[in-house]
């Protein structure tokens, strides 16, 4: 029996250099070295050693060129490919570039509401008043966002008034409404008032209602608008006026438009809610349900 014959080093090099760059062996690498080991058996007969040494030398040469960075013998990465190392760093640069995106657009967007609000308490006019409901107002801990069919009615330094007109389309009904606009209300009016050029701010609440009307509001998270007829509810005046006593400023707030219909139907929503809410066994869901039936009231 004859010995196997052990691979030189050139031969193993020559061998593995018919792997592509996936480490996967390639036909057409693999047909050009049988190309190459017939050649140089025929070189051997016809030429002599010399000859075929210098053939190979000269493969060889070839052969490194198209391997160009894969190293076969290599023990850190025989194959070449580092794919999963690859797509780690990848995946870690596309995290943080989205951290760090997010976090430049929210630190963006709170400069841009703070500014807003400094403008309307240094400089109330409609253009100031027009940020302040687009972008909303610093109240508390956070921002009072307003609806976003609204309009600037009066604002001006010279009367000392602020005037504006809302669409309520969130609420579902008189005591949501009456809730969220005061909020609202006070957000504004806080902010107004600390120009001491400003006494008065006039916040009209409209609702949007059906032949029966009930409340009617957006759905699908806004992208299908409410449609109704336009109906006012509530109109919230605040006041500011010189205290009798030097050192104090009086704030008053009174609420127009909240007739004897509409506060016995916010008194039965309250009652309505309080009576589910101090019952034990009443549920989260079953309080959600009685708040959306009172919104046909």
């Amino acid at each position: 029996m004859s010995k196997r014959h052990n691979m030189t080093p050139d031969e193993a090099e020559e061998l593995f250099s018919e792997l592509d760059a996936s480490g996967v062996l390639d036909p057409d690498r693999a047909a050009a070295r049988e190309g190459r080991a017939k050649r140089r058996l025929f070189m051997r007969r016809t030429a002599g050693a010399t000859a075929v040494a210098e053939r190979e030398a000269a493969d060889h040469e070839r052969s490194r060129a198209r391997a160009g960075k894969i190293d076969p013998l290599s023990e850190q990465d025989p194959s070449g490919s580092q794919v999963g190392k690859t797509i780690s760093r990848t995946a870690v640069v596309v995290i943080l570039g989205v951290f760090v995106f997010v976090l430049g657009m929210q630190i963006v967007y709170g400069v841009s509401r703070r500014l807003n609000t400094a403008n309307l308490s240094d400089r109330t006019n409609s253009e100031t008043v027009e940020h302040a409901m687009e972008s909303g107002v610093e109240w508390g801990n956070g921002f009072t966002q307003f609806p976003q069919d609204f309009t600037v009615d009066e604002a001006s330094e010279k009367t000392g008034v602020v005037e504006v007109s809302v669409v309520d389309t969130d609420s579902r009904n008189e005591l949501e409404l009456l809730s969220n606009s005061q909020i609202q209300a006070s957000a504004l009016a806080t902010n107004a008032l600390l120009n001491e050029k400003i006494n008065r701010v006039v916040y009209n609440v409209y609702a949007l209602v059906d032949e029966s009307g009930a409340f009617r509001h957006d759905s699908l998270f806004g992208f299908i608008p409410a449609r109704g007829a336009r109906r006012a509810m509530l109109t919230f005046v605040w006041t500011k006026s010189q205290s009798s006593v030097p050192a104090n400023i009086d704030w008053e707030l009174k609420i127009i438009g909240m007739d004897d219909d509409l506060a016995e139907a916010i008194q039965e929503q309250v009652n309505s809610v309080s009576s589910l809410t101090e019952n034990p066994g009443a549920s989260q869901a079953e309080i959600d349900e009685e708040q959306s039936l009172f919104g046909d009231v």
